[in-house]
């Protein structure tokens, strides 16, 4: 139970005391996001007044889009983390991708993270898996409209909605939905993206590539997740079995350059620079 209730203080992104944090910076007050905030109970359940794809858009998507801009990056925020805290992680990513001269349209995909008694992890399991409907519509509704390209970067329990998200492409005939998925500390078990695991079908079936970047040494999966799902994190071991994963899956060892847990896309000290080249 110590390590399960260590998840919550290392989980959550913003001076985390096992996880480190991600900088500290925060956001403008109407930077864009795609929101399911509130749709969802403390027992995980599906409010009634709200449907299984409904989502909605708030800040402002206008003017901090440039004219120029060819892709659009949304940012999937880990466990814990309420909405304010949620937009912060989503700016950090936002101004390390830019540090590293990717100027695109970024945004966050804001979801109840932060609901449950006491520790709350399994309703923050729970309640993940039924963002990837939402987001799924979201990503259709986007394409279907002439939007740009969509590239997907899930963090910590934020992976959890990125599989689940290509689950429902797939499942909708969405072949090649989002140009990519980049997972930095992806907490979801090591074995879920083999092809003949839960997701593995999907992720080869709705994005073009598919990047797990993994820290071997990464206190919160390897502690505090293998104790609440009783499994290896693909965000600290990679894929189980390589031989097994998708054909447009890549793994990137970032243990070297990762400091801690929230850092991944920490500006200057995390693994953009490397998910900037898997753009290209």
């Amino acid at each position: 139970m110590a390590s399960v209730a260590a998840l919550g203080t290392s989980g959550a992104v913003r001076g985390g005391k096992f996880g480190g944090d991600d900088g500290e910076y925060t956001a403008p007050a109407e930077f864009p996001l795609v929101s399911t905030r509130d749709q969802f109970t403390d027992d995980a359940e599906l409010k009634s007044e709200y449907t299984e794809t409904e989502y909605e858009t708030v800040g402002d998507w206008e003017s901090t889009r440039a004219s120029d801009d060819t892709e659009l990056v949304i940012f999937v925020h880990g466990w814990s983390l309420g909405e304010t805290d949620a937009r912060n992680a989503a700016y950090t990513c936002q101004i390390g991708l830019e540090e590293n001269e990717y100027d695109q349209f970024t945004v966050g995909f804001t979801w109840d993270a932060d609901k449950g008694d006491g520790i709350g992890w399994s309703e923050g399991v729970a309640i993940a898996k039924q963002n990837g409907p939402k987001l799924a519509q979201w990503v259709a509704d986007h394409n279907d409209s002439g939007g740009l390209p969509v590239r997907v970067i899930g963090h910590s329990l934020g992976a959890k909605v990125a599989v689940e998200t290509m689950a429902s492409l797939h499942e909708r005939g969405r072949e090649d939905a989002v140009e990519s998925v980049t997972l930095l500390g992806g907490a979801i078990g090591e074995s879920v993206v083999e092809l003949d695991e839960a997701y593995g079908e999907s992720i080869e079936y709705a994005t073009t590539s598919f990047d797990n970047f993994h820290k071997d040494d990464d206190a919160v999966l390897g502690t505090a997740f293998s104790a609440a799902e009783w499994a290896e994190a693909v965000g600290e071991t990679g894929v189980q079995s390589p031989d097994d994963a998708p054909e447009n899956y890549t793994e990137h060892d970032v243990t070297e350059t990762v400091a801690d847990h929230n850092s991944y896309y920490e500006p200057g000290e995390g693994c953009l620079p490397t998910v900037v080249e898997t753009f290209e």
